[in-house]
C-alpha cells in the first residue's frame, strides 16, 4: 500500500493513502520545522531542526510518530536526505560558515538510530544523492558534484563552476541525470564526465526524478521530459512545486504556502490539500 508523507514547520505532518486525501495534521514545537525526507525499510522519515538540534521522526503507517534530536551545535544540520543500501543517508552541514562548509553524513537503519558523524571531505555541501552503476553520485553548492563507492570516501568531480550548480540528481537507464539552475540538465554514465544542457534564464529546476520510463526535470515554471536523459522536450508548467517526488504513477509536490501539489505527469499540477504551516519535505513510499 502506498504512504505519501508531507512535513514542514511547527513540526507539521500529514499523510495519505492515495495523494488526494489528508489526514488531520500533526503538529510538534513553534520552530520545530521539517525540511527533507526519504522512505525505506518500510518506514517514513523525515529530518529537519530544533533550535540546535537536528531532529528526526519516524513512521510505518503515517500515524505514530518516534522522533529524535541531537545536538547539531548550530551548525551540522540536516541538508538532503535519502535511502541507499537498506539504510537512511542524512547529509549535513554549515554553509554559512567562513571557509569551509564541514560536509558531513549520518547513517540510520530506522530514522531512530543514528551512525555518525562521518566527515565527507570538501570545501562545499553535498544535498542530493543518487545510486547506480555501482557508485553513488552527489551535488551540491558552488557547483560541487562528487562520487563514492560506499558513501563514506568522496572523490569531488574536478573544475566545477558555480553556474553549474545541480539542484537534484537521479540515476535511470544507466545514467545519473542532474537539474538545476536556469535550466540546467546534465547527464554522466560515471558520476565524472558530465554533459551540459542550458535552458532559460531563472527557470531553475528543482527536482530529477526518474519514473521507469522517462526522465522528469520539474520546476515550478517549466518541465523538461526525457527517455534517455539526454534529448529533452520542454513544457509550460504553471503553479508548479518547489520540492517534488514520485511513486507509484503519482508526481507529489509542495508548494507555498502549506500546499501539496498533485501530477500524473509532472507538468500539470493541481493543489490536494493546503496547511496553514509551511510545507517543505514530501515523501512517496
Amino acid at each position: 500500500m502506498s504512504l505519501f508523507v508531507a512535513g514542514g514547520h511547527h513540526g507539521l505532518r500529514v499523510s495519505s493513502a492515495d495523494a488526494r486525501t489528508w489526514s488531520e495534521p500533526q503538529l510538534g514545537k513553534e520552530g520545530e520545522v521539517y525540511r527533507a525526507g526519504a522512505a525505506g525499510n518500510g518506514r517514513i522519515v523525515l529530518a529537519g531542526s530544533f533550535g540546535g538540534n537536528r531532529i528526526f521522526a519516524s513512521t510505518s503507517d503515517g500515524k505514530t510518530w518516534q522522533t529524535v534530536q541531537q545536538d547539531a551545535k548550530y551548525a551540522l544540520f540536516i541538508r538532503g536526505f535519502g535511502f541507499f543500501d537498506g539504510r537512511f543517508v542524512a547529509l549535513a552541514g554549515d554553509p554559512g560558515a567562513v571557509g569551509e562548509a564541514k560536509p558531513t553524513a549520518f547513517f540510520s537503519k530506522d530514522g531512530i538510530e543514528w551512525d555518525g558523524p562521518h566527515a565527507l571531505g570538501g570545501k562545499w555541501m553535498l544535498r542530493r544523492l543518487a545510486a547506480g552503476n555501482g557508485r553513488f553520485v552527489a551535488v551540491g553548492d558552488r557547483g560541487r558534484i562528487a562520487h563514492s563507492p560506499d558513501l563514506k570516501t568522496w572523490t569531488d568531480v574536478k573544475d566545477t563552476k558555480p553556474v553549474d550548480t545541480l539542484i537534484d540528481v537521479t540515476f535511470g537507464r544507466g545514467l545519473f541525470v542532474g537539474v538545476g539552475l536556469h535550466g540546467l540538465r546534465a547527464s554522466s554514465a560515471d558520476g565524472v564526465a558530465w554533459e551540459r544542457q542550458a535552458g532559460d534564464e531563472g527557470e531553475h529546476l528543482n527536482a530529477a526524478l526518474w519514473t521507469g520510463e522517462r526522465f522528469v526535470a520539474v520546476g515550478q515554471t517549466a518541465a523538461y521530459v526525457s527517455s534517455d536523459g539526454r534529448s529533452w522536450t520542454r513544457h509550460a508548467v504553471q503553479d508548479g512545486p518547489l520540492t517534488a517526488t514520485y511513486a507509484n504513477g503519482v508526481f507529489l509536490g509542495t508548494a507555498w504556502r502549506g500546499r501539496v501539489l498533485r501530477s500524473e505527469d509532472g507538468i500539470a499540477w493541481r493543489e490536494v490539500h493546503k496547511s496553514p504551516q509551511i510545507l517543505e519535505a514530501v515523501v512517496a513510499s
